[in-house]
């Protein structure tokens, strides 16, 4: 047994490489979870299970890993503090390392070295401290340089400090660049310069556009004191094999542009989608310098399409299908097998996924567990458009994990393959795929009208006739009586204002329901928009929000017209104010009670007539708005145009002098109870 130990130490120390072997696990020291559509975390299985681990350097020898990369089968680890690169194999057993040489022949030492790319023409290293990156060919032997370019594009006081490269399959070099904006810094494969590739865009956010509004405001010296918004910097990048570039920032706040897709002329393929990478931390969770949310420092896709994306905050692993679709989540922060210190980079090889701990400088090897097998081979069939395949597998899925919400839309689609429209639907609906849905209803919608036709035309034709003779009737009936009801203002909204005023029938229990109506309305719109178009998460309803924005806003707008028009010698009361009011939101209302039942019957493709219904209703009120506020308050058109926008400046005022209350109550409040508890304590 002794002897047994003794040789395999020797093995390892021959090897020269690894420093610790290999070490096997097969419990996960972790919980996988997911997010469903209303990006509430779910538990799931977990996807991949830590199967060993690789550890370099010791005491006398430390290592500094910072970058691998992986390629034909092989895993290759840059080691900065001896400039050398260690070949592995797929289960991390070393195979040789590597030196590098100049053109004579002399052995290479880099200042620092920081990113490493493999590919056809050999390993591309950025030297950071020497700016530069050198590419060497497979004996070693430096064969090219990139250096900082001398063009009038790149902006000469940055330093040429490149942290990552990648090369594409013509040989073209992306280099990013520390400081560098203005995207990854583009050559030939001869060294020259071609320019930048996928700019950023800069995150706007409130604080932001105030700044924005402020700089109109200032000198030209006021401006340069402030602070500039400058695009994300990318952190890191990987390619894959048709040129589709794939990066990731570290300091990105929102969550659809921590990662983004390239295309090869650098158009982001994903931009302005509602994609989610990394986890959902909702800004009132948000530590102290964003401590708590995702910082994706490096990005993998595999040969399979699947992009995993690496979080540094939590050492988790975010697998995605290559739509941006969440798969699942596994890993973790710590010292255990299957945890990371620091996360710095990941790879991929076959079904097995590496992560490179820079703190403890070991790998860690990932392989997918029975759960993430079925998953993997279910999503295989799915790309492939074999739908009805991968429905079964897609049911186990289900079994083990009833919140995997990609696995509904795979039965959905296999059910649209068999003409089973209804019952894809449902599917669809768990899937949260409202594209599908949209498609699955378009076609179950004209299977129904086909199928009932002969008697929905007759039913139509009898509700619209007894619909024209109620108004008929109504019309006659009101006009014997020589008064006009409060829905003639929609038709008649001249001679319905005048004769309501004139005969004072403004109604404050109509007006009071109409806007009770609205709130309803409001309410009613958050949870019973079509799914096709519903786009709110129903567990974050709060009915605060529905009630300030229909009922407050209502009686703020009074309020501040009244305020204003008192000032500006306008005729109407509050009361007055208050009641017309109502007869401006009818429109709306039955604009967006029409928009709320067409939601069911419409698809997306129809979306633009619903849009244009609520134009139609909001123009329509808008009009109702300038005819009441010149009847009430006997203006002309100019003065009621002017009345509205000081009406909507008084809101403001009004908002936030109560804002300043509430502020000023809270400060005091704290200042009795600090006194009360200073007096409760000496006594």
């Amino acid at each position: 047994m002794v002897k047994k130990i003794i040789g395999l130490l020797a093995l390892v120390l021959l090897l020269g490489c690894g420093r610790g072997s290999t070490v096997l696990a097969n419990d996960v020291p972790y919980g996988g979870y997911t997010y469903d559509s209303g990006k509430q975390e779910q538990a799931a299985p977990a996807l991949y299970r830590p199967l060993g681990k690789q550890s370099f350097g010791n005491i006398k020898e430390p290592a500094l890993l910072t970058d691998f990369y992986a390629y034909e089968e092989k895993l290759y680890v840059l080691d900065a503090a001896k400039s050398q690169v260690c070949v592995l194999d797929q289960e991390l057993k070393p195979l040789e390392q590597m030196s590098f040489y100049d053109e004579a022949g002399n052995v290479l030492t880099f200042g620092q070295a920081g990113g490493l790319f493999v590919g056809p023409e050999g390993l591309y290293i950025t030297d950071m401290a020497n700016q530069r990156v050198e590419r060497f060919g497979w004996d070693g032997k430096r064969n090219m340089q990139y250096e900082k370019p001398q063009a009038a594009a790149y902006d000469s006081s940055i330093p040429f400090v490149v942290t990552r490269v990648v090369a594409d399959s013509g040989g073209n070099v992306y280099a990013l660049v520390d400081g560098m904006y203005a995207g990854a810094v583009m050559f030939s494969q001869q060294g020259e310069f071609l320019g930048f590739y996928g700019t950023n865009e800069v995150e706007m956010t409130v604080e932001m556009m105030l700044d924005q509004s402020w700089k109109r405001l200032l000198t030209e010296e006021q401006k340069n004191a402030m602070d500039r918004f400058v695009p994300m910097a990318y952190t890191s990048f990987d390619i894959d094999g048709e040129n589709f570039i794939y990066t990731c920032s570290r300091n990105a706040i929102s969550e659809s542009t921590r990662v983004r897709r390239l295309n090869p002329s650098g158009k982001g393929l994903w931009d302005g989608k509602e994609l989610m990478f990394g986890d959902h931390i909702p800004q009132s969770q948000w530590v102290r310098g964003l401590a708590n949310v995702s910082q994706i420092v490096d990005v993998n896709i595999q040969e399979d399409r699947i992009l995993s994306v690496l979080d540094a905050a939590r050492g988790r692993i975010f697998l995605y299908d290559e739509n941006g679709i969440l798969l699942g989540v596994f890993g973790g922060k710590g010292s255990q097998l299957g945890t990371v210190e620091e996360a710095a980079a990941i790879e991929s090889i076959g079904s097995s996924i590496y992560v490179l701990d820079s703190k403890s400088m070991d790998i860690t090897r990932y392989q997918r567990t029975e759960y993430g097998e079925l998953f993997h081979e279910a999503l295989m069939l799915y790309n492939r458009g074999e739908y009805e395949k991968a429905r079964p597998l897609w049911e186990q899925v289900l079994t083990r994990n009833s919140y995997c919400q990609i696995a509904y839309t795979g039965i959905g689609k296999a059910l649209m393959q068999k003409g089973q429209f209804g019952e894809a639907l449902e599917n669809f609906r768990k899937g949260g795929d409202r594209k599908e849905y949209s498609e699955a209803f378009e076609e179950y919608r004209f299977l129904v009208m086909r199928r009932h036709f002969a008697w929905l035309l007759p039913m139509a034709a009898i509700a619209f006739g007894c619909i024209y003779g109620i108004h008929r009737w109504r019309r006659k009936r009101i006009g014997g009586k020589g008064k006009l009801g409060h829905l003639a203002m929609l038709r008649a909204p001249f001679q319905t204002l005048d004769e309501l005023l004139y005969q004072r029938r403004l109604s404050v229990r109509f007006s009071t329901g109409v806007v009770l109506a609205w709130f309803v309305l409001e309410i009613v719109k958050f949870f019973g928009t079509g799914f096709a178009f519903h786009q709110n998460h129903t567990e974050n309803f709060n009915v605060f929000l529905p009630l300030v924005s229909t009922v407050g806003a209502y009686v703020l707008f009074t309020v501040s017209n009244w305020a204003v028009s008192t000032l500006s010698e306008g005729k109407g009361s509050m009361r007055t104010i208050y009641c017309s009011l109502a007869y401006v939101l009818l429109p709306y209302l039955l604009s967006q009670t029409a928009i709320l039942v067409l939601s069911h019957v419409f698809v997306l493709e129809e979306q633009a007539f619903l849009v244009f219904l609520g134009l139609a209703g909001a123009v329509w009120s808008g009009i109702l708005l300038l005819l009441v506020i010149t009847t009430v308050h006997d203006y002309d058109l100019g003065r009621a145009c002017g009345n509205i926008l000081l009406t909507l400046l008084g809101m403001l005022i009004i908002v936030f002098l109560l804002f300043m209350m509430v502020v000023l109550f809270e400060h005091v409040l704290k200042l009795f109870l600090t006194i009360y508890n200073e007096l409760t304590l000496r006594m």
